[in-house]
């Protein structure tokens, strides 16, 4: 999937939000915006969205001089997850569908993106989730992969919404999992120690993508992502950023997500911030 001109407003939004967020001296702003717009001016819109803002972002960590400047954004979202685990927790396990609502609930935390347009409140969206119908709902092709499956391999997006995905691995319980996270800190998007930090190495075997890109990108994925890329028999992939880094990967594969841009909603066939569970097909 190709950057093209709705992806800029994006990229220069998640430069603003850093700053607004109060991550910025101000004496820096000005510098990292002009640098920011000058990036964007000479950038590659052959590659990929992940690819465009992953130079984006090392450009901020350059100019800022902090290796992980959404460090303390990543803190408060896991925080205001972990202090609602329990409560999510029981909504699952009181269901009469638990990996249904499992789903919907990992679905919802998808919101807590900042590199995405628009932020949505993800106490709100939970809410909402639980009642909504799904725009496209591929779960009971899921649910009957996962049956049969020997190995799963779930890509993990962002700080916060991995409470979500921990929640739901528990709910799957499946012997075989394994979770990848980032190489390096890029946006909020989680790391190893985010996953740490939650439990999530308790439920599955952690990889990286080994790059710092804010998604997939096969052409600079690691050879160990690769490899368990290739072999699991069913692969689940959150978010926007993995979606348009896989969406034309040669295999099967289940985009776990809520639209947060009418970009990619066009492409679902579906609105923006719909709920979405597709199993893209291999060869698709």
């Amino acid at each position: 999937m190709k950057v093209n001109q709705d992806c800029i407003p994006c990229t220069v939004q998640s430069c603003v939000r850093l700053m607004e967020a109060g991550f910025v001296p101000e004496d820096k702003q000005e510098s990292l915006l002009r640098h920011t717009l000058a990036y964007l001016a000479e950038a590659d819109y052959e590659q990929s969205p992940p690819a465009l803002a992953q130079g984006m972002h090392r450009l901020f960590r350059q100019v800022l001089g902090d290796s992980d400047p959404y460090r303390e954004i990543k803190r408060q979202s896991n925080a205001l997850m972990l202090e609602r685990r329990e409560e999510l927790r029981r909504l699952i396990r009181e269901s009469p569908d638990p990996l249904a609502t499992a789903l919907r609930l990992a679905m919802a935390g998808n919101v807590m993106d900042f590199g995405a347009r628009r932020l949505f409140d993800p106490l709100e969206t939970i809410g909402a989730v639980q009642q909504a119908e799904l725009a496209r709902d591929d779960s009971e092709d899921l649910r009957r992969a996962l049956v049969a499956a020997r190995h799963v391999l779930y890509v993990g997006d962002n700080a916060g919404e991995i409470v979500t995905d921990a929640l739901l691995l528990e709910t799957m319980a499946h012997p075989q999992v394994t979770f990848v996270v980032r190489g390096a800190p890029v946006l909020n998007d989680i790391t190893e120690e985010d996953a740490r930090a939650v439990g999530l190495d308790q439920l599955a075997r952690i990889i990286t993508t080994g790059d710092d890109a804010p998604g997939v990108i096969l052409a600079t994925a690691s050879a160990e992502f690769h490899q368990a890329f290739a072999v699991a028999d069913v692969v689940i992939s959150k978010g926007q950023g993995n979606l348009e880094g896989l969406i034309d990967a040669p295999r099967e594969v289940y985009f776990l997500l809520t639209t947060k841009c009418h970009r990619i909603a066009r492409r679902l066939g579906v609105g923006e911030g719909a709920f979405v569970l597709w199993r893209k097909p291999a060869g698709d």
